[in-house]
């Protein structure tokens, strides 16, 4: 798999590895969303003050000088030139600015978010179809009330449960990527 960043510049994909480090850390996650939102260069000022405003679950102008400038500080010294050399972005520290690398600013990165009283999609679909197997067994056996309806009517039923199913997932997914309108997904 070829890999963003290194010494031989900008390649056509991040490494599993990379994007994981990159992703592990809040603050660079909020910076990919902002900027992925903006598909635009913008000020590392910019940047700092949305994000900070993102972690502290607060509006820009409701910001104190020290919650800023914290979020400044790291972003300029540390996560920025991380992001650049990984290539990730194009980070300017003469101009102060940052852009999404090219490679990236059409890419779909996203996370999908499992809140702590939900179940992951896959358990879901494995507890979906055994749900189903065991409808379309006491059919096929004739246990009652379940001989009751047709056979195609139990297929429909099957099909209408895992349709309903991958729409929902679907549109839920949706809500989840970087980039989208509003805040990182993990503050949504």
């Amino acid at each position: 798999m070829e890999t963003v960043g290194g010494e031989g510049g900008l390649e056509s994909e991040l490494s599993s590895e990379a994007a994981y480090e990159f992703l592990s850390d809040r603050r660079r996650r909020y910076a990919l969303h902002y900027l992925k939102q903006r598909q635009e260069p913008v000020s590392v000022r910019e940047l700092a003050e949305q994000v900070a405003a993102w972690e502290n679950e607060k509006e820009i102008d409701q910001l104190a000088s020290q919650e800023r400038k914290r979020v400044y500080i790291s972003l300029y010294q540390s996560h920025l030139p991380t992001m650049d050399k990984q290539g990730i972005v194009s980070y300017d520290p003469d101009d102060g600015t940052v852009t999404l690398a090219e490679s990236l600013s059409s890419a779909d990165i996203y996370l999908e978010v499992v809140p702590k009283e939900d179940i992951p999609w896959n358990v879901y679909y494995l507890g979906l179809a055994a749900a189903d197997g065991l409808l379309l067994a006491l059919a096929r056996f004739e246990v009652a009330p379940f001989d009751l309806v047709p056979d195609l009517a139990w297929g429909g039923i099957v099909l209408v449960t895992f349709a309903a199913s991958a729409f929902v997932q679907t549109y839920l997914n949706r809500r989840m990527r970087f980039g989208d309108e509003g805040p990182p997904p993990e503050l949504r």
